[in-house]
């Protein structure tokens, strides 16, 4: 068959595919949606983005974390979750592909995944069992109903081609078009095809049957036909003509007036005559016509009409079911918000001392003394942010050397003696040089008077317990050494920062602070519930992922202006940024200038050794490229290292440097 003939097979195909492809990707937007609207029933951590972004969280080594932290920041979650529907829709896509010529196992495979989802959900340290597999599960089902109607509509759309020649498709069957390769080999169609509304001629040009001739007219045609086909075969320069050959010209013609059947059918009303068409003429035609006719009387009009009209009601629907749901979840944590909004914050009975006025220095770029809250850092693994109503909150205090087991209530914290402390805190995954630390003013309880009010005892003190293991209500555990939070450092269950209640990201209703450790072993968020056992025993959640169980932080400091590759005009630069060693304190803050001597800069007054020192140094910037370098010693007199080191597995060491131009 001519190269003519072979093009609409294969757009018919490329068609079929794109419109299998679209509905791939409805079906699982479809799936999400359901799934937000059944997650605001059981609780938006169950939804399977959620589950299976914290599932990929949890299965991550711990140096790609430390990449993923260091490259996209505190939008990491953002990234991650952005991955994981980029891949969905990839997913989709080839479901969708797949579905359009084989519908059960394309919905089978959405299935597939909604049982993934519900694993993953029911499997997270939080699950609340298996009803958080609900909304995966009920959105694969729906998922894959929709994606198993939009492929039978498709399958079942005849294609037209602009082309002589078209190839229907028989979508119900299974069949598909037939080609110039596969013609001669299928099965011969009938020859009552050859009484369809048609006038052609046959490659030896004999005119075809017309509609409207009469029973002899017919047999006329036929025998002359046939004359003429005994004609050609006594010639001598014709090569013998088969009865395959006879069956694909019949087939040929077949396809034919199929077409002109379906060009003409569809100018005609539904119901109505075509001249010269005998009221019994349709059950003669071949399957793939009557199929074509059959599906064009669908409600709706044409079956490609159909499928799109299909395919933007599931749209709609769909994205009303996930704006309500949505909604719904949104409204969960109205009640969280409500109660945050409510809560007056009592006097500390131990105020923070005043920052000396010389603790501030007045240097345009360089970080303030006192963090606002909205510019802390925030690492950690929840996808979804908790929102806890502080009056139903509850922390549960118990384990190895606990003679009096205790429950607190929001409230019982609130009448307790409070106490507020300017404390930097830092976490491990902090860069030399990142922005993963800040100085907040803390207000909470004193968590070693806590412990002791339950009997706990250190284990210099002959304790049981040496470590402390801390759970949040999205299930992360983090271990703290016992001996740290009660050697008389400022360890606190913080519920205020900076004047305000602790905000949702930063833990509300309730959090750990232990000055002196990095926050993965010891600033639990959303706390609920406080464990005395050993490391022997219990493995945090960051432990089991190769960090270390002990991890004091270490002396750093960081330039905060000049920026990185800036531009400077020759003449006076201030050169400035902050250091840190909380429990050691900062003595002394030294700079170098490319390869020359280290210079002492000006220290801002110390406030406490549990918080940064601002530092500055004046410098006479001359043309050229230059590398500024700045290291710190504590108030133990050990000078900050050189020795670069990666965050895994107890954070990062080196000297910060930043190279700049002057012009």
């Amino acid at each position: 068959m001519s190269e003519e003939r072979k093009v609409p097979g294969r757009q018919a195909r490329r068609r079929r595919s794109a419109l299998g492809a679209l509905s791939g990707v409805l079906a699982g937007y479809a799936s999400l949606a359901v799934a937000e609207l059944v997650s605001a029933a059981v609780r938006p951590e169950a939804g399977p983005v959620v589950a299976v972004g914290g599932a990929a969280i949890d299965r991550t080594p711990a140096p790609v974390k430390d990449w993923a932290i260091r490259t996209f920041g505190t939008q990491d979650k953002l990234v991650l979750q952005l991955g994981i529907l980029l891949v969905l829709v990839l997913i989709a896509l080839a479901l969708g592909v797949f579905a359009a010529h084989h519908r059960r196992v394309g919905a089978a495979g959405v299935s597939l995944f909604g049982v993934v989802g519900a694993f993953a959900a029911t499997e997270r340290p939080d699950s609340t069992g298996f009803v958080d597999a609900l909304p995966s599960l009920v959105g694969a089902v729906a998922g894959a109903g929709l994606l198993y109607v939009l492929a039978g509509a498709v399958r079942g759309a005849p294609e037209r081609s602009a082309v002589a020649g078209r190839e229907p498709v028989n979508a119900e069957a299974g069949t598909e078009p037939v080609n110039a390769e596969a013609g001669a080999a299928r099965t011969p169609a009938p020859r009552t095809a050859v009484h369809l509304p048609v006038t052609a001629t046959t490659t030896r040009g004999t005119a075809r049957p017309e509609v409207g001739r009469n029973p002899a007219q017919r047999q006329q045609t036929h025998d002359a036909q046939q004359t003429d086909r005994a004609e050609q075969a006594d010639e001598p320069d014709e090569p013998e003509r088969t009865e395959r050959t006879e069956r694909t010209e019949r087939t040929e013609r077949t396809e034919r007036t199929d077409e002109n059947a379906q060009a003409q059918e569809d100018t005609q009303p539904d119901g109505e005559q075509l001249p010269n068409q005998r009221p019994n003429q349709g059950m003669n035609q071949p399957p793939n016509q009557r199929l074509s006719r059959r599906l064009n009387r669908w409600p709706g009009g044409s079956p490609r009409r159909r499928f799109l009209t299909l395919a933007a009601g599931s749209a709609v629907a769909a994205t009303a079911a996930g704006a309500l749901g949505r909604s719904l979840n949104g409204s969960r944590g109205a009640g969280a918000i409500a109660s945050r909004a409510r809560i007056v914050l009592p006097a500390p009975v131990s105020h923070a001392p005043p920052v000396p006025r010389a603790a501030r220095l007045a240097v345009k770029g360089i970080s303030p003394f006192l963090t606002p809250g909205k510019d802390l850092y925030r690492v950690d693994t929840a996808l979804v942010v908790p929102k806890i109503d502080a009056g139903q909150w509850r922390l549960r205090i118990h384990g190895k050397g606990v003679t009096r087991p205790v429950t607190l209530s929001f409230d019982d914290l609130l009448r307790r003696d409070l106490i507020e402390r300017h404390i930097t805190l830092t976490c491990v995954s902090n860069e030399i040089g990142g922005p993963y630390t800040g100085n907040i003013r803390w207000l909470g309880v004193r968590l070693a008077d806590l412990l002791a009010e339950c009997g706990v005892r250190p284990p210099s003190k002959g304790g049981p317990a040496d470590q402390l293991v801390a759970r949040s209500v999205d299930g992360m555990t983090l271990g703290s050494p016992v001996e740290d939070v009660m050697d008389g450092r400022d360890a606190l269950l913080a519920i205020g920062m900076n004047g305000e209640p602790l905000t949702f990201d930063h833990g509300f209703p309730v959090r750990m602070v232990v000055p002196g450790l990095y926050g993965y072993v010891s600033a639990c968020k959303w706390l609920q519930e406080l464990e005395l056992t050993t490391f022997e025993d219990f493995d945090p959640y960051w432990v089991r992922r190769d960090w270390a169980r002990r991890a004091p932080i270490k002396t750093a400091s960081r330039i905060d202006t000049p920026k990185p590759l800036a531009r400077l005009e020759p003449g006076p630069v201030t050169i400035a940024g902050v250091a840190w060693a909380q429990r050691r304190g900062i003595e002394r803050v030294e700079v170098r200038i490319d390869d020359g001597p280290w210079q002492d800069a000006r220290l801002a007054a110390e406030d406490t050794r549990d918080t940064w020192r601002q530092w500055s140094l004046s410098w006479q910037a001359v043309p050229g490229n230059h590398s500024l370098t700045v290291r710190a010693t504590d108030g133990t007199g050990q000078v900050q290292t050189s020795r670069r080191a990666k965050t895994v597995p107890d954070g990062a060491s080196g000297h910060h440097s930043v190279v700049i131009t002057v012009d």
